[in-house]
């Protein structure tokens, strides 16, 4: 049996669709969705309308969920800060039955397939601890292009041999019991296998989002579990045409109600490479600084905060 794995769409329709074609090519139409589905991107109500078309999943929620799910029973009026625009905005822009569906999704899952246990859940942090996903994720590529003159791949084969030799994380994955662990959130594509055999790890990287580096594509995981339980992996990195996705972006509400927000997006797409987390850390820096301690960060902090961001650091780091 075969499942295509995916996470972390994050509201790009183009690419989900991509992938779910892809799938369907291959004869698969069993898939596992880990979560983030809405928020950064500007179709929102489109991926969770496709998802929801998906006849046989097992669909759980992930973190960015938890932003919509604050908004009910808030006053709109009140949505006048710059930092949670686009949060509002996929608020706005998600139809009521899609965003009753959406936050109606449990945090976990659990299934069995050819005898083989399947746990699911939106980070590897519920099935592996804190270390893992702090010390390899999207800002550990950005760290290590700086350090080096390699290429994507050559820094996530060295994340990966890292990982292999790590005793913490060795540690953590020998008290997992037996089975298939599907995680995502870090938007890096990668999995690990016991020798035994006896677990699998899975993060299908971000559909939508990826962050590891390697400009136009969508990845996406295909898991296929026979009936003797063998279990079998294929990660999958679809061409993905960024420059003409860029450009559709630029016309949509998304990118005129939280422009911000938007140009720092446009700037992951189009490198794969993490930006929100230096950008968040630069406008806490610069608030601190005007003596501005309002949160979430006003408009005028908000957007000076990017003016200034892009111009030094945008410039001189890419």
């Amino acid at each position: 049996m075969k499942f295509a794995v995916v996470s972390d769409v994050h509201g790009n329709y183009p690419a989900l669709s991509a992938v779910l074609e892809d799938a369907r090519k291959q004869g698969i139409t069993r898939f596992l969705f880990a979560g983030d589905y809405c928020i950064s991107n500007p179709w929102p109500d489109e991926c969770i309308a496709a998802i929801r078309s998906v006849p046989d999943k097992h669909i759980i929620r992930g973190n960015e969920e938890q932003y919509l799910e604050n908004l009910i029973g808030k006053d709109p009026s009140q949505w006048t800060d710059g930092q949670m625009q686009a949060s509002y905005w996929c608020f706005r822009n998600l139809s009521g039955e899609n965003r009753e569906y959406v936050l109606s999704l449990p945090h976990t899952a659990f299934f069995e397939c050819g005898g083989i246990p399947v746990r699911m859940a939106h980070s590897s942090v519920d099935f592996l601890g804190t270390h893992p996903f702090y010390t390899w994720n999207s800002v550990t590529v950005v760290e290590k292009s700086r350090q080096t003159d390699a290429g994507p791949e050559k820094i996530l084969a060295e994340i990966s041999a890292e990982r292999e030799s790590d005793p913490v994380f060795l540690e953590a994955v020998s008290k997992l019991d037996k089975g298939v662990y599907i995680f995502g959130h870090s938007h890096l594509q990668w999995s690990f296998r016991t020798e035994d055999g006896a677990v699998t790890l899975i993060n299908p990287g971000s559909c939508g989002l990826p962050l590891d580096g390697i400009r136009d594509t969508a990845p996406y995981t295909v898991l296929e579990i026979t009936e003797n339980g063998q279990v079998r992996l294929e990660e999958k990195k679809l061409p993905f045409d960024k420059t003409a996705y860029i450009r559709a972006f630029t016309q949509t509400g998304l990118f005129r109600e939280a422009n911000v927000w938007s140009r720092v997006i446009m700037r992951e797409l189009d490198r794969s490479l993490e930006h929100v987390h230096f950008f968040l850390a630069f406008a806490e820096q610069y608030a601190r600084k005007i003596g501005d301690e309002r949160k979430p960060f006003a408009t005028d902090t908000w957007e000076k905060a990017y003016e200034l961001w892009e111009r030094e650091y945008c410039d001189s780091r890419g």
